[in-house]
């Protein structure tokens, strides 16, 4: 986990603390009971990342039982039946065709802005995520990328080795790692940058594309490839085949003028898991009878004062 997340998970804890919690004793389950009385406020994404922060607040506190417990704490208004309506998600765009890519390339190689070019170029590309663009590697004809995500121990395992099939492409994204290396901005500033830019591009527009949204687009890319699951997830970095459902549709896909990334030859795949709990709608090579997932398990705790 970067410093920077570190960081914003403590301030998020301590914000729900202050304000969802004042006065009250910190212990598992009233920690527990506080999320799900907020969640109608947040939208299932964000209730996500505040249950992180707080596992990795009560996490640091040395209660690592308790925050197992928070991560485990359901969304309420994600519940099978329930009646509480989630909050809507902000409109995002997830997908971009290539004559958009080419225009705001041209548009930001023009303009001069060469870091937010080489970071739009490292997305569409490799799919990176931008807190992982400044740990890219030139390695030979390949990249390595070190991965943003660990699990719960802090070992991380979605550090991945990537190739081309074309040597243009790996040439263009080659440049593009320089150039971003070379940058003294950081990645919040880059992103904004980008959006003040596209809304140059395409005043029109009422929702402009992010980083976010290449990443989208490649992984609607890899779909239409008809790869298999595990490979597309090493690409992706990410530890379970059941993430990249997150991550395109493969009606979206572009023509594909350009090569898609692969998984170099030493790629360690060990770490991606195969998640069997449900079918996932854009692969149906195996039959919906191999991938029934166990029936869940709950263990009775009883609060814990943290």
């Amino acid at each position: 986990m970067l410093k920077s997340t570190e960081e914003r998970y403590r301030k998020l804890a301590r914000n729900f603390y202050k304000t969802r919690m004042p006065g009250t004793q910190l212990s598992t389950s009233a920690i527990c009971e506080a999320l799900a009385v907020c969640a109608a406020d947040y939208r299932p994404g964000y209730f996500r990342v505040l249950k992180n922060a707080l596992s990795f607040d009560v996490r640091e506190r040395g209660y690592p039982e308790a925050a197992k417990r928070i991560l485990l704490t359901p969304n309420p208004t994600t519940l099978p039946g329930s009646t509480i309506p989630p909050k809507a998600k902000l409109h995002a765009v997830k997908a971009l065709s290539e004559d958009d890519i080419a225009a705001l390339l041209h548009h930001l190689g023009k303009t001069r802005h060469y870091d937010v070019f080489a970071a739009v170029t490292l997305a569409w590309l490799l799919g990176v995520r931008p807190c992982e663009m400044h740990s890219i590697q030139v390695t030979g004809e390949g990249f390595h990328i070190i991965g943003a995500k660990k699990d719960d121990q802090g070992i991380r395992g979605a550090d991945r080795d990537i190739t081309f099939p074309n040597q243009t492409d790996f040439e263009l994204a080659a440049k593009a790692v320089d150039l971003y290396r070379h940058s003294h901005r950081s990645a919040a500033a880059i992103r904004d940058t980008l959006r003040e830019q596209c809304r140059q591009l395409w005043p029109r527009r009422k929702v402009q594309p992010t980083l976010r949204s290449l990443r989208h687009q490649m992984g609607s890319n890899l779909k239409a490839s008809g790869i298999d699951p595990r490979l597309m997830a090493y690409i992706m970095g990410h530890r379970s085949t059941r993430s990249i459902e997150r991550y395109g549709d493969r009606r979206t896909a572009t023509k594909r003028n350009f090569s898609l990334p692969e998984a170099a030859s030493n790629a360690d795949l060990s770490k991606v898991r195969i998640s069997r709990k449900s079918k996932p709608v854009w692969y149906s090579a195996e039959p919906a009878a191999k991938g029934v997932s166990p029936k869940s398990t709950h263990q009775q705790t009883k609060p814990r004062t943290v």
